[in-house]
């Protein structure tokens, strides 16, 4: 019996790290939205921990769909409690298992967790990418801001990252600033956080994702994870299909040999550098991008996510509904007129609401326009 938490603020509580965390409005509207996210890949005996409201909803969900897990909100009933399963872990995830009567010894210590802080640091891209074979772009991190303007001017278009932030945020583009402005903005993050990174611009064709299961002895490859990006770097959306379909879909790009390469070289690298630290899903982001010569290139890690992903709920979504076809899996957010009725949003042809409509936003599953292309 594991107790699962839907936590999407999770990066941003590593960020601060403290152990009594307030998120900021929209991220807590994401964690109420999707509080029963976890249903799409609970056990028969597991349990959600959401507010005892949704237990209606949740019983809801399970039937159309065959879902698995019970709402709960005070787990100290359950003696047969065996673990505890949250997006991802801080200090401020272990504070809300806590207060929801879980035992502490069946928690990371604090010390585990400070551990997993640090191997969820954006350097961890750094120490990756220098123990693969091959020559790729790489990172720089700095805690100086004038060294930040510096590479700017040298490489017009720098990417700028926050250590730790989630789905884009923390991210932005240093040419729409200049140096005054920049100059505040990195020197903002590094008192924050401690340093910042700066990665050199790419001509992006495409954003996808690995998956991995990291366990006490190896971490092992677990799937393919096809997802879209604003602009601005935010996140929006996952393909849901069939593994054998994202394959033959990233196959368009001429690099499937390339990226079972890097994967191979990936599993032992993550078992070296996590096992035995964290138990649970990982995924790193990587990028088709087109190089100066025109060929298409894997960046083989754009970020390390030591947490669960949109990209795996995604594949476990798929899973369940027996997808046999491309379809796109977003969250939609209406700002004003308030939460709309699960009739009012499944208007849209062909699209099935994957959860209930909350403080605006609805996780829905739509039919695959042919957009992710080269």
């Amino acid at each position: 019996m594991k107790l699962h938490l839907f936590n999407p603020e999770n990066d941003l509580a590593l960020g601060l790290n403290c152990r009594h965390y307030t998120p900021p409005p929209h991220a807590a509207a994401i964690h109420r939205a999707g509080a029963l996210l976890p249903m799409w890949w609970a056990e028969e005996t597991d349990l959600i921990l959401a507010p005892e409201c949704l237990r209606d909803e949740a019983g809801r969900l399970a039937a159309r769909f065959g879902l698995k897990g019970q709402v709960c909100g005070d787990a100290s009933a359950f003696a047969g409690l065996s673990g505890t399963a949250p997006w991802g872990w801080s200090l401020d995830a272990r504070r809300q298992f806590l207060c929801a009567g879980v035992r502490p010894e069946i928690l990371p210590t604090d010390s585990a967790i400070d551990r997993i802080r640090l191997l969820s640091h954006r350097r961890m891209s750094i120490e990756i990418i220098n123990r693969l074979d091959g020559h790729y772009p790489i990172a720089v991190e700095t805690d100086n801001p004038d060294r930040v303007v510096e590479l700017e001017k040298s490489h017009p278009g720098c990417f700028i990252k926050s250590p730790w932030s989630g789905s884009g945020r923390g991210v932005f583009c240093a040419r729409s600033l200049d140096s005054g402005a920049l100059h505040r903005r990195a020197e903002g993050i590094i008192h924050r956080q401690g340093s910042v990174m700066v990665e050199k611009g790419l001509d992006k064709v495409a954003d996808f994702a690995v998956l991995f299961h990291c366990g006490e002895h190896r971490a092992e490859f677990m799937g393919l994870s096809l997802f879209q990006t604003e602009a601005r770097g935010m996140y929006s959306g996952n393909l849901v299909a069939p593994q054998g379909l994202l394959w033959d879909r990233f196959g368009q790009f001429g690099l499937t040999a390339e990226l079972e390469r890097l994967i191979a070289q990936l599993e032992p690298i993550l078992t070296a550098l996590i096992s035995g630290d964290y138990d649970g899903w990982a995924g790193i982001d990587m990028m088709v991008y087109r190089g100066a010569d025109g060929q298409l290139e894997i960046m083989p890690c754009v970020e390390l996510n030591l947490r669960m992903t949109m990209g795996v709920a995604a594949m476990k979504i798929a899973q369940r509904l027996g997808c046999r076809d491309i379809r796109f899996l977003g969250w939609e957010h209406r700002a004003s007129g308030g939460d709309n009725t699960e009739k009012e949003a499944s208007t849209n042809a062909g699209s099935l609401v994957i959860l209930p409509p909350s403080d605006g936003f609805t996780l829905r599953l739509t039919p695959m326009s042919d957009c992710f292309q080269q």
